[in-house]
């Protein structure tokens, strides 16, 4: 089975550069289209559930791309929500430099809970789901736990900036899960579908 892991769509505070932690931030128009575009480019593949983070972001994407691909099936799962910024959530990068250069500490949620929680949650579902793909909608720190976690460091935290609505594929086989493509856009996972499907058709 495949679990697309995506992030939700654009807020004007992704927009202003804001760590965007527990706040509850609604998608703006620019984040509604990117949605909507990240579902159309799913159609034609059978998911049998979308699992979302709680906060509207998320649960708003999940709902546009649930319609996109007429699925019935959203749960809402607590434990795959943004990573708890604590104080420095809703800075801007400005502020965040001044906050830092301080020297006090930011006190945010700690990286291995993040990731246990991250994964844990993926495993539930991938165990729950087996024979069917499915779809979770999280946010850019806590999808990145989880690419740094499966890469070995190689990609995720302190790496990349996660798109938004981006696409990562998380396979899931004889009890194990491993990372497949990841931050794709939608225009980038249709090009790669194209290309898969061109190369299983007959000579």
């Amino acid at each position: 089975m495949k679990i697309y892991l995506i992030r939700h769509g654009e807020t004007d505070w992704n927009s202003q550069g804001r760590y965007q932690g527990r706040e509850d931030i609604p998608l703006n128009e620019n984040g509604i289209k990117q949605a909507e575009r990240c579902g159309n480019a799913l159609k034609g593949e059978c998911f049998k559930a979308i699992i979302t983070s709680p906060l509207i972001r998320a649960k708003r994407t999940a709902e546009i791309i649930a319609d996109c691909n007429s699925i019935n099936q959203i749960i809402i799962e607590p434990n795959i929500t943004e990573r708890d910024f604590s104080k420095v959530s809703g800075m801007t990068p400005k502020e965040r430099e001044v906050f830092y250069a301080s020297g006090e500490e930011d006190d945010k949620e700690p990286f291995e809970d993040l990731s246990k929680r991250m994964l844990t949650s993926i495993y539930k579902y991938a165990e729950q789901y087996n024979d069917d793909n499915i779809i979770m909608i999280s946010h850019g720190a806590s999808i990145n736990s989880v690419l740094s976690a499966l890469s070995k460091g190689k990609t995720g935290t302190g790496k990349i900036i996660l798109k938004n609505t981006c696409i990562n594929m998380i396979h899931f086989e004889n009890g194990q899960i491993s990372l497949g493509e990841y931050n794709l856009t939608a225009e980038e996972y249709l090009s790669l579908k194209i290309v898969s499907q061109k190369s299983c058709e007959p000579l």
